[in-house]
């Protein structure tokens, strides 16, 4: 093999000088950061420098292509742990940690230009590529443990709360009993619609925080007639926001989670009343087809652009005409369609032009039980 990819323990005359400087390079940028960025000022020491050393040392090394090291540890690894303890141990955004970098980069290249340590093109270039993939894991390992965290902190604060949302329904339920006077009962109904939507909401995102750790959706599956439910939540929809509902199909009887498909027509209703085009109908349609039960909610108005039609059913995303909601959603009403739809075998899809309107379709088995884990279909048998 060429004697220059040989491995070997020795460092490069660039290396060792290089490394000769690491004190004065992380000092140079521990300055740089505690006096540039608000949220490295009250890091202590330890915390703020972190990895950089260890990375440094990795610089120093990439100067010398066969050099090869003993602990393993990779650029990439390096980078991520850095992001994970920024997440974990500062008040940093992903802005902060490029922040920090762009400095660390600035300082490295002064320092080596004022103690005259010559680089070549190509070795300038390998301190840029370790360098760029360093930031690229921070940043990717700090969104990540954010977004943990946040999911963790709102999943908490969930539970916590679905308790008191019930407590107040309860209570307010009790009054409405008692038959109390006209302003106490009015109040008293305003308190039982707010803490049901509450409890809906906080369900809701359970629900989808679930979903985004990979749980399965549980489904009580009933056999129950999906035209009758339509008619049940279609009504509320007309008698409690205003909404000009349309209904037909037919009578289709299967095996389903009533309480599901309960919420996600809920939120396929919301979404066509929030973004449909006002005065025109929303048409919710319910069929069946060689063993499937068809469920499809369309409005008219302004079609969702191609390029976002399957985004829009990630959690957390909205259209880009969708505007700021006023309804109280997480912006998770679709992500739980689409779950739904899943859990019991079947699929969610949007289709939206300009001519047809928006159409949100919700495509199942007639019996979704043999789709719940521990259930097997009842073949055979007469369904009751």
């Amino acid at each position: 093999m060429p004697t220059h990819l040989i491995p070997t323990n020795e460092f490069s005359v660039s290396s060792y000088r290089m490394l000769s400087l690491r004190d004065t390079v992380l000092q140079s940028w521990e300055n740089h950061v505690r006096t540039r960025l608000a949220s490295a000022q009250k890091l202590s020491q330890p915390v703020l420098i972190d990895t950089m050393p260890v990375l440094y040392e990795r610089l120093c090394s990439a100067l010398t292509p066969a050099y090869f090291t003993r602990d393993g540890l990779d650029v990439a690894s390096i980078g991520a742990e850095h992001g994970v303890e920024r997440a974990n141990l500062s008040d940093y955004d992903a802005e902060a940690i490029l922040a920090e970098f762009q400095m660390f980069r600035s300082v490295l290249f002064d320092v080596l230009d004022a103690h005259d340590v010559t680089l070549t093109a190509p070795e300038r270039r390998a301190l840029h590529l370790t360098i760029d993939a360093a930031v690229r894991e921070s940043v990717r390992a700090f969104v990540a443990a954010t977004n943990s965290l946040r999911e963790r902190v709102a999943g908490a604060l969930a539970h916590d709360l679905r308790q008191p949302a019930s407590n107040m329904v309860l209570g307010a339920n009790l009054i409405l009993r008692a038959d109390p006077a006209p302003d106490i009962a009015r109040w008293a109904e305003r308190i039982v619609r707010n803490g049901e939507r509450m409890s809906g909401m906080l369900e809701e995102l359970l629900d989808a925080l679930a979903i985004q750790a990979g749980e399965r959706l549980s489904l009580q599956l009933a056999q129950f007639d999906m035209l009758e439910l339509a008619r049940s939540v279609t009504e509320r929809a007309r008698d409690y926001q205003g909404a000009d509902v349309r209904l037909e199909g037919k009578r289709v009887t299967g095996w389903w989670s009533q309480a599901a498909f309960e919420r996600a027509l809920e939120n396929l209703l919301n979404n066509a009343q929030k973004y449909g085009e006002p005065g025109k109908p929303i048409d919710v349609s319910v069929a069946d087809s060689k063993g499937r039960m068809i469920l499809s909610v369309r409005n008219q108005g302004r079609p969702i652009p191609a390029g976002e039609l399957d985004a829009i059913f990630q959690q957390f995303v909205r259209s880009s005409d969708a505007g700021v909601s006023s309804t109280g959603s997480w912006g998770l009403g679709l992500p739980y369609v689409r779950s739904v739809a899943q859990g019991h075998g079947g699929s969610a899809v949007v289709y939206s032009d300009a001519n047809e309107g928006t159409v949100f379709v919700m495509d199942v088995p007639v019996d979704a039980r043999p789709f719940q884990q521990g259930e097997l279909p009842n073949v055979g048998q007469p369904q009751a």
